[in-house]
């Protein structure tokens, strides 16, 4: 049960606003900080849920973020099964499903994001799965489980979950649906996702691409899926990854400036100096980008999480963060760092061995974003060199003899 005042709320327990709460208390240990999380659980990591968590090699809880007592320890209330239902920011309280309301001084949101979900394949339309938080990572995985012969599993989305969920469910017959002419586009070249491509397809998975479900029913198989080339499949299972969309509904509700996401400055603020938004969730402004911009990563969201609550505490910090993203897919680690501006940038590409690449996107002579397969330390040097704008020779960044390690030398 929530009680009294807090000076500051943090609505949402993922990584954005657990780190909002702990920097704010940080930043002013003597005020009282408030962080509200709607699951009934401790907060936990979110990148775990299509990797071990679906393959059965952890639990959400083993994976935590930072769990109750570390919370308490730290000086923050935490308090779980909290759903935000209203903000008056005359009044500056937000009401709460069931509970009194909560007055406070400076309010964080961050409320992350929810699945982005066909109309041809509802979430509740049995046989039908999509992945987002602890309770579809565990329904999914006792989905696949209770298989007693390898199920036709159809994969709906090509992009870093629908691929992490893919390899989660090898074993099975799997056939991945997607939209667009290549896997992972928004992260990636499409010479780098082929080499993806292939590992799924040498253990089994069938891709068709141009591909999009025009209407799906109940079948004596699971689900029959008509697709948009006229043939017809059927599914013992579907599982649908095809983005997520910010969750803005308290923030629109209350009045505040929306765009592809929360309108907040480069300090995290709205429109109301009261009220800042992190994560998932914020459409923001930086100094990488000319427009605005709305980041899902699990680096940019502890970043951003901890410069908003830094300054819901009264400090004046940019956010200036590079952020980093990580998936396992089989036995490929996928990497990458920077801002990939839709990756409209000229690309250059360092091979360090088998099934081993690191791929460069260059602006102004600079590296702005990179991804690789198999590459952790060189991503780890690449990011340095990102973060320090250093002027590279795209010679010396595509020739695997040169030390990356030396490029950080102006």
């Amino acid at each position: 049960m929530v009680d009294g005042r807090a000076e500051i709320v943090v609505i949402g327990a993922g990584p954005a606003g657990v780190a909002a709460a702990l920097a704010a208390k940080r930043t002013q240990p003597a005020r009282r900080v408030l962080l509200l999380a709607e699951e009934d659980r401790d907060p936990y990591e979110k990148p775990p849920l299509s990797k071990s968590v679906l393959m059965g090699m952890a639990e959400p809880e083993s994976k935590p973020i930072a769990d109750g007592g570390a919370l308490a320890a730290a000086g923050v209330t935490f308090v779980r099964g909290a759903r935000a239902v209203g903000i008056d920011r005359g009044r500056r309280e937000v009401h709460l499903l069931e509970q009194p309301p909560v007055a406070y001084d400076a309010l964080i949101l961050a409320t992350g994001a929810r699945v982005r979900v066909l109309p041809v394949l509802p979430q509740d339309m049995a046989g039908v799965h999509y992945l987002r938080t602890a309770a579809d990572a565990l329904l999914l995985r006792e989905a696949l489980r209770r298989s007693d012969r390898p199920a036709d599993v159809v994969v709906v989305g090509a992009g870093l979950i629908g691929l992490e969920a893919a390899a989660a469910a090898a074993g099975s017959a799997i056939t991945v649906l997607e939209a667009g002419s290549s896997a992972m586009a928004r992260v990636c070249s499409a010479d780098l996702a082929r080499m993806i491509v292939d590992r799924h397809a040498r253990a089994g998975a069938r891709f068709r691409f141009g591909t999009t479900i025009v209407a799906a029913s109940p079948s004596k198989e699971g689900t029959s899926l008509r697709l948009s080339d006229g043939d017809v499949l059927e599914a013992g299972l579907v599982i649908v990854g095809i983005g997520a969309k910010p969750d803005i509904d308290l923030a629109v509700a209350a009045g505040l400036p929306v765009g592809d996401g929360i309108l907040v400055d480069e300090q995290c603020r709205t429109a109301d100096p009261a009220i800042f938004a992190a994560g998932d969730v914020a459409q923001f402004r930086t100094r990488w980008c000319a427009d605005p911009t709305r980041l899902e990563n699990w680096r940019h969201a502890l970043d951003q999480g901890n410069v908003a609550g830094t300054n819901a505490a009264g400090g004046e910090t940019a956010y200036e963060g590079v952020p980093s993203f990580w998936s396992d897919q089989h036995d490929l680690m996928i990497q990458g760092a920077g801002w990939p501006d839709g990756l409209a940038l000229p690309c250059l590409r360092r091979t360090l061995g088998d099934n081993r690449v690191i791929e460069f996107h260059l602006r102004d002579g600079r590296v702005r974003y990179a991804v690789a397969i198999g590459a952790a330390r060189e991503i780890n040097i690449t990011r340095r060199l990102i973060e320090r704008q250093i002027l590279v020779s795209p010679q010396a960044l595509a020739d695997p003899a040169v030390p990356l390690q030396g490029l950080l030398k102006p």
